[in-house]
């Protein structure tokens, strides 16, 4: 399937759509974030004309990837792994460990699950657990949209937070990401 951009009128519809069709307070907004150690940013002052000093950069720097959902009325537990994330990883233990108990907790009544078009997303076998376990999720999305979901902001925040701490450990970084969640 080509990728296409949506025209600026394209996305306002979209949007005008989403608000009409259900109450913001009871969308939750999920998303995966990929944070690593080292953010290669080494700045070096040197005299012009001079060669540049070779650095070591790590080939395959340390990386956790992070999952986690907000709402107006607050946000899902984090979850910190490093696996690929799979349909079947998707199904368990993300949405049976963080999202069920939190739309059980926050939502009993109605809620709406807003995600992106991942493959892992739209597999049947995501498919067939949420219909299964009764979520309601916005199965129109345009692809590619990130400007859309509002937890875009959170991860950037998070990696902007990391980067001043500057973890050195792979606990370092697990220890941010978890401080920036509970207290930012």
């Amino acid at each position: 399937m080509p990728k296409f951009k949506l025209s600026h009128r394209d996305n306002l519809e979209i949007i005008a759509l989403y608000r009409q069709s259900w109450p913001v307070h009871a969308i939750v907004r999920r998303r995966k974030c990929s944070v690593q150690l080292h953010n290669n940013k080494i700045v070096i002052y040197r005299e012009k004309d001079s060669v540049a000093p070779v650095l070591p950069k790590p080939k395959h720097p340390l990386k956790v990837h992070v999952w986690a959902g907000i709402s107006r009325r607050g946000t899902t537990r984090i979850l910190i792994f490093e696996n690929i994330m799979t349909a079947a990883f998707y199904i368990n233990p993300i949405l049976t460990s963080g999202l069920i108990p939190f739309i059980n907790r926050v939502y009993p009544s109605s809620h709406r699950l807003q995600q992106d078009n991942d493959p892992k997303h739209t597999a049947n076998a995501t498919k067939a657990f949420m219909t299964e376990q009764n979520i309601n999720w916005w199965n129109v999305w345009p692809a590619e949209s990130p400007d859309f979901n509002p937890i875009e902001m959170v991860w950037s925040m998070l990696k902007s937070r990391l980067t001043k701490k500057e973890p050195k450990t792979k606990e370092d970084l697990i220890n941010g990401i978890n401080s920036f969640w509970r207290e930012d």
